[in-house]
């Protein structure tokens, strides 16, 4: 029996509709953009946003794919810091009800959160501060007992903290896991490639990344991309969001179109899409039956706000893959 193992950011989603763009001017954010600022700044715009009808999700990439595996019946655990606060709280209860083990490394500190703004017009601005996340060092992992699982989801907003990572993918007890990589994000990928290139090389099976990040990587389109980037690892996934995917695993390539959906919300549409992949790799499907599970687990977040479908929509989707 499959046992995942997640390690990556924990983070709390907040979805908040804003009446104008005026406080975004006023901190010089610009619209449409995502940005990751310190404590001071961001204590300060949150205490002057009007939060009446926000939503207040868990979320954080790793977490991500690990809730809809939990769904499906797979054994799961997390790693990840949290501070000591209510956001805290609220991550380690989210985790609890979809079944998933915590492994709580608990800081001084806040715990991350995502402000995700929405403009009058729809648009999207996004605000990050990574709290008590950036505070992991490889001491943490000391006391974790990690032997026996298969897979490894790591998330790659760990990467700018190479020496953390490095000090969990070096495991003794985890060189016999398959790990599973997504780069994360285009500023990840061209600003830490030469750990990546050495990183994925010795240590990544499964390796996610959008088309702009594997062209960040790599300084080519998808098309080409892919190519190189597959002689680093056993299998590569470009995520190309309504235009579909790619994946390359040695000699063997396909082209997926995506899934139709009536996007509410694009918040972990591409973990969602990993999680239906390797829900695929775990049954041992056919590469192309994977890429359909996943985009068919990815259209269905889409629909929803936040990274989470509810227990009643999981009844149904369990029927229909």
């Amino acid at each position: 029996m499959s046992k995942i193992l997640g390690i990556g950011n924990t983070l709390i989603d907040i979805v908040a509709e804003l009446d104008s763009d005026s406080l975004l001017k006023k901190y010089g954010f610009a619209k449409g953009s995502q940005e990751h600022v310190d404590k001071s700044v961001f204590d300060a715009f949150y205490q002057e946003l009007s939060l009446s009808g926000a939503r207040e999700i868990p979320g954080g990439s790793a977490a991500n794919v690990l809730h809809p595996l939990a769904h499906l019946n797979y054994k799961t655990s997390f790693i990840g810091a949290i501070g000591d606060d209510s956001w805290g709280k609220m991550f380690e209860e989210d985790l609890k009800q979809a079944g998933i083990h915590f492994h709580p490394i608990r800081k001084a500190g806040d715990t991350g959160k995502v402000l995700h703004l929405i403009t009058p017009e729809r648009e999207k601005t996004i605000i990050a501060y990574t709290g008590v996340n950036d505070q992991l060092v490889g001491e943490d992992l000391a006391d974790q007992y990690l032997s026996g699982y298969t897979h490894v989801v790591v998330d790659g907003f760990l990467t700018p903290n190479e020496k953390f990572l490095q000090a969990f993918l070096d495991r003794e007890d985890l060189q016999y896991a398959r790990v599973i990589f997504d780069m994360a994000s285009s500023h990840i990928a061209e600003g830490h490639r030469e750990f990546l290139k050495r990183m994925i090389k010795k240590h990544v099976d499964v390796l996610f990344a959008n088309d702009l990040e594997a062209f960040s990587y790599t300084g080519n389109e998808p098309e080409r991309g892919i190519r190189s980037m597959a002689k680093d690892c056993d299998l590569v996934v470009i995520k190309k969001g309504s235009k579909g995917s790619m994946v390359q695993r040695g000699s063997e390539f396909y082209s997926l179109a995506a899934a139709p959906a009536r996007m509410a919300d694009d918040t972990g549409a591409g973990d969602m899409y990993a999680a239906g992949f390797l829900y695929g790799l775990l049954k041992n499907y056919h590469l192309t039956h994977c890429g359909k599970i996943a985009s068919f687990l990815a259209s269905k977040v889409l629909e929803v706000e936040g990274a989470r479908l509810p227990p009643d929509k999981w009844r149904n989707i369990k029927k229909m893959i």
